[in-house]
């Protein structure tokens, strides 16, 4: 990611330009790491219990937070500019270093400010479960920027354009902390600029500093008692309009679950998985990344093929069965992802539930967990790539999908059926690592690739393909029966 910095320095000759850009970059990953990573620690009530009711002010507790997240960040913040460090030296000199260490820890500090005042917007506009909840899709949304980003960017940048750019110096320029801190450093490092830059390095040298001040004067009450707030969770009002509503009507997962899936244990793992894949944000977090991952991966195709449009998708056959082909085998990996996912919980302890209740086989369980998984996970997208593909490539393309499609299901009820060997949401991560499954899940992983290897070289022979969807499908009916008839002595229970 430091090196990702570098182009910064490659991307215009002017050093303000230069730095404005680099400091974009640094504030928005840093600011974006401390919600990811250091959330837990700056909303974490446990101490309050413990240090709050000692003699210690509300403004000594904050700024102790403060700096322990100040001094991990630090852990993170000097090897991620080691490289713009290197390439500092290189092109200006040693002397260039100096104000640019100098400004680091300023930044840092504006960074942790910034992400203070996000929080305490949050919760004074919203509830502090949906605060929780908020925060959670922000880390899903940046876990897909930053793999979006790296992918992406690079190969769409076009550095002679910013070559001879220059920042402008307006109004909006100094509304841009980053342009304030690359003031900062002409300022430092040559002593030479005119009144408005001097304003704009003013505001960097100085703001980070207010912002502090006013962190530990005036934030401190008021977040640590909305931190209360967060500890209580949803009030009692709250949970019982949420019950209200789940039970007012039948939902769209209790609906298909009749239809689905069998009476008993069966529909229970069914709902149970559907409710815990929405309400669980240790899973989301895991898996919903993935979605993001597969759009990346769709924009890549069609940036690196610079003809690319659906008339010539049309016109090519051997294009038309590659797009086809990637993305009927592109879409299962979620499923596998949300597969090797579900088994896991930071909640694994209330798995005894399943110990208590009067199931003879967990294999129906599974099975209904599956089923939710398809539905969910699967479904969606392969009703649109079906819609799509009708659209652009006609009626002919309808048996080679369904195949693909076909041959998808069949491969996630196998990995079920192989790998699934815990309850859903009873183990811990630790399980996950004693568990050895990292060359399963490779397999698992390569074999859809191979398999649709394999499908396009049978791409145009018409009988074979409906010969292999009968047998995908008498082969999906078995595997259901197979996981149906699990039993007790092939699951792995939480030590």
């Amino acid at each position: 990611l430091g090196l990702l910095f570098i182009t910064s320095f490659f991307a215009s000759n002017e050093p303000i330009t230069q730095f404005t850009i680099y400091y974009s970059f640094f504030l928005f990953v840093l600011a974006s790491t401390l919600i990811s990573d250091f959330t837990s620690v700056l909303i974490d009530v446990r101490d309050n219990f413990i240090i709050l009711p000692k003699p210690v002010s509300d403004r000594t507790f904050l700024f102790s937070r403060l700096l322990h997240i100040l001094i991990h960040v630090s852990k993170l913040v000097l090897p991620l500019n080691l490289p713009v460090m290197v390439v500092l030296v290189i092109q200006k000199g040693w002397l260039a270093l100096v104000p640019f260490l100098i400004l680091l820890p300023f930044a840092t500090i504006f960074a942790i400010f910034l992400i203070n005042g996000i929080y305490l917007l949050i919760l004074r506009i919203t509830t502090p479960e949906k605060f929780k909840t908020i925060i959670n899709y922000f880390q899903i949304v940046f876990a897909i920027l930053i793999y979006g980003g790296y992918q992406i960017i690079p190969r769409i940048m076009d550095l002679s354009v910013l070559e001879n750019y220059q920042m402008p110096e307006n109004g909006w320029s100094l509304l841009a902390p980053s342009y304030w801190f690359a003031c900062a450093w002409q300022l430092l490092y040559q002593f030479h600029v005119n009144h408005y830059q001097l304003l704009a390095a003013a505001l960097g040298i100085f703001m980070p500093l207010f912002a502090l001040w006013l962190i530990i004067r005036y934030f401190a009450p008021s977040f640590n008692q909305k931190l209360g707030m967060i500890a209580g969770g949803e009030n009692s009002s709250d949970a019982l309009a949420t019950i209200k509503k789940d039970s007012s009507k039948p939902g769209y997962a209790e609906q298909w679950s009749h239809i689905i899936t069998r009476k008993g244990a069966e529909r229970m793992g069914f709902r149970f998985t559907w409710l815990m894949t929405g309400r669980s944000r240790d899973f989301k977090m895991k898996t919903y990344p993935g979605i993001g991952y597969l759009l990346v991966m769709i924009a890549l195709v069609i940036i690196r093929s610079k003809s690319f449009s659906f008339s010539s998708i049309r016109e090519n056959e051997t294009s038309a069965r590659i797009v086809l082909l990637s993305s009927v085998y592109i879409i299962g990996m979620l499923v596998l992802q949300a597969l090797y996912n579900i088994k896991l919980s930071d909640k694994h302890k209330a798995s005894w539930i399943y110990h208590i209740a009067p199931l003879e086989q967990p294999g129906p369980v599974i099975l209904g967990a599956t089923k939710a998984l398809i539905l969910k996970f699967f479904l969606p997208f392969a009703l649109l790539l079906l819609s799509a593909t009708l659209v652009f490539m006609g009626w002919g393309s309808l048996p080679n999908l369904l195949l693909g499609l076909a041959n998808q299901v069949c491969i996630i009820f196998t990995v079920s059926y192989l790998s699934f060997n815990r309850l859903p949401f009873s183990s811990s991560d630790m399980g996950k690592l004693r568990g050895g499954n990292f060359a399963r899940n490779v397999v698992s992983m390569i074999f859809p690739w191979l398999l649709g290897a394999g499908h396009f070289f049978i791409y145009n022979f018409l009988p074979v393909v409906f010969i292999l969807l009968g047998l995908a499908c008498i082969a999906i009916w078995l595997l259901t029966d197979a996981l149906r008839q699990r039993t007790w002595s092939s699951i792995k229970l939480e030590e």
